[in-house]
């Protein structure tokens, strides 16, 4: 059984319809990786017209220009020798460094498990002054917008899940909900009881004091002695989510293998079958264990047609999510329809979701960047901006420092607050530079010391708001991150000139 993740170096080409020399370099980037590098290496076209903000957060210059995880190796018009020798050097370059990299991912998810089970079992908050649950749509507003907007998310969301499931607390607490599962030692019976773990593990473990939330309810509907199918009720990544025609859980589903790996000694394989995004009104997974390697095709979620058409309702999608969770804190219909639980889930498994993406794929930060920023300005709460607004007396277009006032007030309006994203929002004024910063955020607080940020759909969320109240574009970095070293947040703002 493999220890590590087998995830694809991601190689971004920009490019645009008004770029003569475009066509050419992308053709021989399709035609070198094809020929030799498909199983390592994959290829994301970015139009900068399409998608200028990813330009922008990645400083493209020229066209075309082709990126390799976070660096830029080629630009302009070169020649196939060229392209050839950089890609080889770069992407066995690459390949090496993952390897030193796996090791911290490692590190990272081993310590946000015991963050979650001190936080789960022990009852020491991580938030101390929030609580250390968030609303499922939070959660459903980055996972899906991940989805919508990159073909290789779906297999990153997996292969994130699985490391979570093989490095993080879920095996424990398998046993700890089902102790049977440690003393059971013939394969069958022992694939048996780790299905009945799955059981209690998404179901209401209140009782149990394992209180994740992150799911209502769960059944086996199907067993052999390799296989089972399990079906989920009130699943946190899915609950309630509009229709969009394809599985949106495949982090549940990553997950569900690598404590399936880990459990039974045997490789697993996880499929979501049916899901609430599909128009069920359950999820299902299908589970398979075998001691030789089970190959899992998730190219069809890459289909170019199914790649367009979530991003044609990518807006209506994430607006839709949006204005659920607010509706659900003033509505007495179970908007969400999680029962009994509540619209709660531990903030630690949209965390680890997404710490784990972050590490794998830095890419992932651009994309949350670009959807944050798309729910920022085509999102509810315009009307309550709009009120801040009058309040203050401002007249649109607002100044950078009028639209941080605004922000910081709607960041303190109750429906947000109740959302626990985050627990409090101040604005830094640093000589001339403007700051918001965020303390207990939901995203990465308690995470280790590592180097990176991680707060990429909050910081594009900011952006978006900030356009609207302004009417200019601004790009928004995270500067200041629990990821390096800090006990807050924080995000400068750069108005484009």
């Amino acid at each position: 059984m493999a220890d590590k993740v087998e995830v694809p170096i991601r190689m971004l080409v920009f490019t645009s319809k008004d770029c003569f020399a475009c066509p050419k370099v992308e053709r021989i980037v399709h035609k070198l990786v094809g020929s030799g590098m498909s199983h390592i290496c994959h290829v994301s076209t970015i139009d900068v017209e399409k998608d200028p903000k990813i330009a922008e957060k990645n400083n493209v210059r020229t066209l075309p220009t082709i990126m390799i995880d976070e660096d830029i190796v080629l630009q302009g018009l070169v020649s196939e020798s060229d392209i050839r020798d950089v890609l080889w050097e770069r992407v066995i370059g690459s390949i090496i460094e993952r390897e030193k990299v796996f090791e911290t991912r490692k590190e990272s998810l081993l310590y946000l498990s015991k963050n979650s089970y001190d936080s789960l079992v022990k009852e020491e908050f991580i938030r101390p002054n929030i609580g250390d649950y968030i609303h499922v749509g939070v959660m459903q507003q980055m996972i899906i917008s991940l989805i919508a907007l990159d073909k290789l998310v779906p297999n990153l969301l997996y292969q994130a899940g699985r490391d979570i499931g093989k490095f993080g607390v879920g095996p424990h607490l398998l046993i700890t909900l089902h102790p049977e599962i440690g003393s059971e030692v013939r394969a069958d019976k022992r694939f048996k009881e780790v299905m009945e773990g799955f059981v209690r593990y998404f179901s209401d473990n209140q009782s149990l004091n394992v209180p994740l939330k992150l799911a209502e309810s769960a059944t086996i509907t199907e067993f052999e002695v390799n296989r089972a199918l399990l079906q989920v009720r009130g699943l946190a990544t899915a609950c309630g989510a509009p229709y969009v025609g394809e599985p949106l859980c495949h982090f549940t589903a990553g997950e569900i293998a690598g404590i399936a790996e880990v459990l039974t000694g045997q490789n697993a394989a996880v499929q979501e079958t049916r899901c609430i995004g599909m128009g069920y009104d359950f999820c299902e997974f299908e589970i398979k264990v075998s001691d030789k390697e089970i190959e899992l095709d998730l190219s069809e979620y890459e289909n170019e047609y199914i790649v367009e058409n979530r991003s044609q309702h990518f807006q209506v999608i994430l607006h839709d999510i949006a204005t659920r969770l607010q509706d659900s804190f003033i509505s007495p219909h179970d908007i969400f329809k999680r029962g009994n639980i509540g619209n709660e889930v531990h903030f630690t498994k949209l965390q680890q979701a997404l710490v784990a993406l972050r590490l794998i794929d830095p890419h992932c930060g651009s994309l949350l960047y670009a959807a944050g920023r798309e729910l920022g300005i085509f999102g509810p709460g315009r009307d309550v901006l709009q009120r801040y607004l009058e309040d203050e007396n401002y007249s649109w277009p607002l100044t950078i420092k009028q639209a941080l006032t605004i922000l910081n007030k709607f960041f303190h309006f109750g429906m947000n607050q109740t959302a626990k994203e985050r627990w409090d929002v101040k604005i830094i004024e640093d000589g001339d530079d403007l700051k918001l910063r965020f303390f207990e955020c939901a995203i990465s607080s308690g995470v280790p010391e590592c180097g990176t940020t991680f707060c990429d759909f909050t910081a594009g969320y900011i952006a978006g708001r900030i356009t609207i109240l302004t009417n200019k574009d601004c790009i928004v970095n995270e500067t200041k991150c629990h990821g390096t070293g800090y006990d807050f947040c924080e995000f400068q703002i750069n108005e484009v000139e």
